[in-house]
């Protein structure tokens, strides 16, 4: 069975880099990048296999279907997960999360740490007391290091947000950077115009070759200056049946005026984006 866990932590000017070890002969190790955006109906889940077999979980959806598409991507006798990262509270991305850890032996888990008032929320934090996991907080310039080259960069929040109380969690929202080799992905969570403003503004990298489109294609997000500083090849929108207008006709029509090739879960189901660090390639099931 493979080992892996969070081994090490680095400090260096206020960069901090959490590095995973494994020893794994349990699934085959192809050297390539895999990249799971479940649909998962109107919610984000997306699962990451690093190309040494360590595994994240980014959010998991309105309800326990994430359980099954789990069921379908992992071997039948995996029950460990190494990273859980939750974008927010709010219930479409952090429902399905709490089973996943009464369910699975997850290493770490990663979020804002914000104090956010619902059931879900209750039950997120019960449950992650009962798994013991390492709960690391994300903030801008934490590096997590999966291995074989493979790195989870947080850009959002800049600054704590930990035991704050939030009433609007879309503001400390999870912002991330997946980069393996010349491949970048950015994951957005339900990020909205006011932080796309403020990375934007601060000079923040943002160019990557994939952007998890934020807040479902809501007209609240996906602006031009953003789309301007992240330059996307494609972009992948996590939606389903909803009654919020998602996603947008004018963040469509701003994915075509920039020519970027865009996916949507409600009509392309699940979507796999697989790279070995300088091409990748793009497949959906419908």
């Amino acid at each position: 069975m493979k080992k892996l866990g969070l081994i090490h932590l680095i400090i260096i000017l206020c960069l901090f880099v959490f590095a995973f070890s494994t020893h794994s002969t349990a699934q085959e190790k192809d050297g390539l990048l895999k990249i799971h955006f479940f649909d998962i109906g109107q919610g984000d889940s997306i699962f990451i296999e690093a190309p040494n077999g360590n595994q994240v979980l980014v959010d998991g959806g309105p309800d326990n279907t994430v359980l099954e598409k789990l069921g379908q991507v992992m071997p039948f006798y995996d029950k460990e997960i190494d990273l859980v990262m939750v974008s927010h509270p709010h219930a479409d991305h952090l429902t399905g999360l709490i089973e996943v850890l009464n369910r699975y032996e997850v290493r770490n888990t990663i979020e804002a740490k914000e104090e956010y008032e619902s059931p879900q929320f209750k039950l997120w934090r019960n449950a992650i007391s009962s798994e013991g996991a390492n709960n690391i907080e994300a903030l801008s310039g934490t590096v997590i290091d999966l291995g074989s080259g493979l790195f989870l960069k947080i850009i959002h929040p800049v600054q704590s947000v930990a035991g704050t109380r939030t009433t609007k969690p879309h503001d400390d929202v999870v912002v991330a950077m997946l980069e393996y080799g010349e491949t970048r992905v950015l994951l957005t969570g339900d990020m909205e115009k006011k932080v796309e403003d403020k990375l934007v503004f601060a000079g923040v990298d943002l160019d990557s070759d994939v952007l998890k489109v934020g807040h479902h294609g809501s007209k609240t997000s996906t602006a031009d200056k953003f789309l301007n500083a992240v330059t996307p090849e494609v972009a992948v929108i996590q939606v389903g049946k909803n009654k919020y207008g998602h996603p947008a006709a004018e963040v469509l029509k701003r994915l075509e005026n920039s020519d970027i090739r865009y996916y949507r879960n409600d009509l392309d189901g699940d979507i796999k984006i697989i790279s070995d660090g300088n091409n990748y390639q793009i497949i959906k099931t419908n």
